[in-house]
């Protein structure tokens, strides 16, 4: 991406054919996260959307105040704006963007659904207590770690997350959770063993509890839960673009 003017952080759309792709970040992130991939499928000629959830990209105060409801909210209003401009709409989700992905296609008409790293079971088993701590503590810091500039440019989200906000992911995954046999749409999936934030039988559990016949998992082995800015990026987008490509051909 050559014009670093741009607020990364934001919204954004790139026009393209008649069949649409609905791209959505994770929790406390931003669309940077995804816009490497958003701006690889709309190469391959789709319309992408890459929605900013509400609360998102603003003020850690901001998303505090949110519930998952205006997630999915921002989510349905990315979708309506698709549909408007095209026949057919993808979801492609990373994190908490892969559990509003399966949302839609739980409740709504989309061509495919892609979940990078979905968030089904997570390693800190205190967030499951969120509900709790909430009431005794504000915020928790992410754990700083080094990375490379290359990936702290797309790595725009909140240093600390609300704890009323962990809550609300937890309500929305539980959601999602309980209807993924309504999940009927071809499905990739693709997660990395090595994500420090994500358990990996997330992906099994995914795979063996939706009705779609046609499902692809990617397993990549050396990326951390952003697998999407990491150093296997390239074999994420490849996962993604080679899904999309042979849906075309049935």
């Amino acid at each position: 991406m050559e014009n670093l003017s741009i607020d990364l952080r934001r919204e954004y759309l790139l026009e393209g054919n008649n069949e649409g792709c609905l791209v959505i970040h994770g929790f406390t992130g931003t669309p940077a996260e995804l816009r490497l991939l958003g701006e690889k499928v709309h190469e391959m000629g789709y319309t992408v959307y890459g929605v900013r959830l509400k609360g998102h990209g603003t003020t850690v105060e901001e998303m505090e105040q949110c519930t998952y409801r205006d997630w999915i909210d921002s989510v349905v209003d990315g979708y309506n704006l698709l549909k408007q401009r095209c026949e057919k709409v993808h979801v492609i989700g990373h994190s908490m963007g892969s559990l509003l992905a399966l949302y839609m296609a739980e409740n709504f008409e989309v061509e495919s659904v892609a979940a990078l790293a979905p968030p089904l079971f997570n390693k800190n088993k205190a967030a499951n207590f969120a509900f709790i701590i909430k009431y005794f503590m504000k915020y928790s810091e992410w754990e700083p770690r080094e990375r490379p500039e290359e990936e702290m440019k797309y790595l725009l989200g909140y240093n600390k997350v609300p704890i009323k906000s962990v809550h609300e992911f937890n309500k929305l995954n539980s959601l999602v959770k309980k209807n993924l046999n309504k999940i009927d749409k071809p499905l990739l999936i693709v997660y990395s063993t090595n994500d420090e934030t994500v358990d990996a039988k997330s992906a099994d559990y995914l795979n063996n509890n939706v009705k779609s016949k046609d499902k692809k998992v990617c397993k990549l082995q050396k990326s951390g839960h952003n697998i999407t800015v990491e150093c296997e990026r390239e074999d994420c987008f490849k996962a993604v673009l080679e899904f999309l490509e042979g849906l075309k051909k049935k």
